[in-house]
């Protein structure tokens, strides 16, 4: 080939190049910014910093420990609660420190009878341990402390979290939405005809939890006695609040029929239980969904902080 030819064809390839990676979709610059929690540290603010604050909260007599990540900033801010498993070796610690830098505050406790905190390990108990955090998070002095947003708080579970997430918070009008991560859901899971298998299964994995204030035998006859109220399906269908659900399993498969509905979205991810190759794509996906689900939404009136501080 002439060299003029080879040079005239090196310039069509090179037009060609450059046409094509410009019709590439790149990120915007609001888009990097927006993901930047994932991979910056940033400045504390002078009189506002983050911090972590230890909690010591009462729920039916007991005493529950956690602590808060307080977002940086005056506030008040958006608040995340985390409701971890059974029994929560996963405590997805790495994606509370994340949503704290995306601005949002995480509440992260133990329920009662486990990791410390007093009491005994049951089902119901944990329910109800959810609705005493609540209690504490809204008390005027704490949440002025915390720099809780109290028109804005959402519940993140996962696994047995995830299903007490749902039972507990679509029926409690201070919880604004639900973000739940492979949903434990008794109600199907122990009933039908692979009831009997699956609470043999769950029995014998209690057996090897190091849970100090747990009988398998009572825990599981606390979640028969009550499992009927546990329809999380039905509580789905009856609430107008923003949910989202991720599972890795197909025993919620039924949840599919919601997703027309425009406060419900169901995922499933292939993936593990504990998320374990989708840690930062998880992270995002909740600080997407607090954005327009909850962090958007007017404050509604008899929500806002009404404490003055004195001069």
């Amino acid at each position: 080939m002439p060299m003029n030819n080879v040079f005239s064809a090196f310039l069509i390839l090179a037009s060609l190049t450059t046409i094509l990676s410009s019709c590439q979709p790149k990120a915007s610059k609001a888009e990097k910014e927006n993901i930047e929690y994932i991979y910056n540290d940033f400045k504390p603010d002078e009189f506002y910093p983050a911090a972590q604050v230890e909690l010591q909260i009462k729920s039916s007599g007991s005493t529950i420990y956690g602590f808060a990540y307080t977002a940086d900033g005056k506030g008040p801010h958006p608040t995340i609660v985390l409701l971890h498993g059974l029994p929560g070796n996963e405590r997805n610690l790495d994606l509370a420190q994340n949503l704290r830098r995306a601005g949002i505050n995480v509440v992260y406790f133990n329920y009662r009878g486990a990791w410390g905190s007093q009491g005994i390990f049951r089902f119901k108990n944990s329910v109800e341990d959810a609705g005493a955090v609540l209690d504490y998070l809204t008390d005027s002095l704490n949440r002025f402390q915390l720099k809780v947003d109290t028109g804005k708080i959402a519940f993140v579970g996962h696994s047995m979290g995830a299903g007490l997430a749902l039972i507990s918070g679509l029926k409690d009008p201070r919880v604004k939405g639900i973000f739940a991560v492979s949903v434990f859901n008794p109600y199907t899971l122990l009933q039908g005809k692979d009831a009997e298998g699956n609470l043999i299964g769950l029995k014998e994995y209690l057996l090897t939890l190091g849970m100090l204030n747990c009988d398998p035998n009572e825990f599981l006859n606390d979640i028969l006695k009550d499992v009927k109220q546990y329809d999380i399906e039905k509580m789905i269908a009856n609430s107008k609040k923003p949910i989202m659900v991720i599972d890795e399993h197909m025993n919620n498969s039924t949840f599919t029929n919601y997703n027309k509905r425009k406060t419900f979205e169901y995922k499933i991810w292939n993936t593990d239980h504990a998320f374990s190759n989708r840690r930062v794509a998880l992270t995002k996906e909740i600080v997407k969904w607090m954005n327009k689900e909850i962090i958007s939404t007017p404050i509604e009136k008899e929500n806002k902080p009404d404490l003055k501080i004195k001069k």
